[in-house]
């Protein structure tokens, strides 16, 4: 019991710092962005970064119980930490590779509140996934850090390829037009479906871990089924969610509607069909 409430405790005093760790995050000062400019967009950003701490977070409460009340600061301090450094380091891997040298924090800074449902909808992705990889690993050592970076890594590889191939089929399926000039104009609607898919292919990635059995004498194997599975969960969701929107949407061109006319209700409802899906996959790898 003293080591579950030293535990709780730990990962209290790491959300009472949101405020401070937005602040290192996104180099961007919170007091002024949410008081004087009331800035609409960094809200949603903070916002995101709120529920994906919180996520985050009750992947470091969990494990097995350590010896010593200190023990168990040590651990769920470093892990806490560690998860709050991979989310800002997912944030320059998503500004600076995935998205191509895509600015969220100067468009953040301009109130673009597209760009902030993104960077929100990125955040918490990445805090699903790296809670699941520290629920998956079973030890508070230096090879439990080694082994959940690894699996961070991979997974940040595999949500940057996925969005690579959205950017690619967005630009094939709208000749003329890119998925980043859209955010940049503020078109929420692709934000919404943009955000709410990445979040579902966390899921479907995290859901991989769960059907493994973690040993750290066969580490490496255990990492390549992963990418299987992640893979594989990845095409099963994308097929899920075709059929679903063919069912769900029939007879509107989705892609005029949010596309050319902004159309935030389908974008949200067609975000929401590949999260959910991309959530009931999980369930039921478990």
């Amino acid at each position: 019991m003293t080591i579950l409430f030293t535990k709780i405790v730990v990962a209290v005093g790491l959300f009472a710092c949101l405020r401070f760790f937005s602040g290192a995050i996104s180099s961007i000062n919170s007091t002024q962005q949410l008081t004087e400019k009331d800035n609409p967009a960094f809200g949603i950003s903070m916002a995101g970064l709120v529920i994906a701490v919180t996520i985050m977070l009750t992947g470091t409460v969990f494990g097995n119980p350590e010896v010593t009340p200190l023990q168990t600061v040590a651990s769920t301090g470093l892990y806490g930490i560690l998860g709050i450094f991979l989310m800002s380091l997912s944030r320059l891997i998503f500004d600076d590779i995935a998205m191509k040298r895509f600015s969220l924090r100067d468009h953040i800074l301009k109130g673009n509140i597209a760009v902030g449902i993104v960077d929100a909808g990125n955040m918490i992705a990445t805090a699903i996934i790296i809670r699941s990889v520290m629920l998956w690993v079973e030890y508070n050592t230096s090879e439990g850090i080694e082994s959940v970076l690894v699996g961070y890594l991979i997974s940040q590889l595999l949500l940057t390829l996925v969005t690579y191939a959205r950017i690619h089929r967005f630009s094939k399926r709208n000749e003329g037009k890119s998925l980043q000039t859209l955010l940049e104009k503020g078109n929420i609607a692709v934000a919404l479906r943009f955000s709410g898919r990445r979040i579902g292919s966390a899921f479907a990635i995290s859901a991989a871990a769960s059907t493994l059995l973690f040993d750290l004498s066969s580490f490496f194997m255990l990492i390549a089924a992963w990418v299987l599975i992640s893979f594989c969960s990845l095409v099963v969701l994308h097929a899920l969610s075709y059929i679903a929107d063919k069912i769900i949407l029939a007879n509107i061109d989705i892609e005029d509607e949010i596309v050319s006319q902004k159309n935030v209700a389908l974008g949200a409802v067609q975000g929401a069909i590949y999260l959910s899906l991309g959530l009931l996959l999980a369930a039921m790898m478990a």
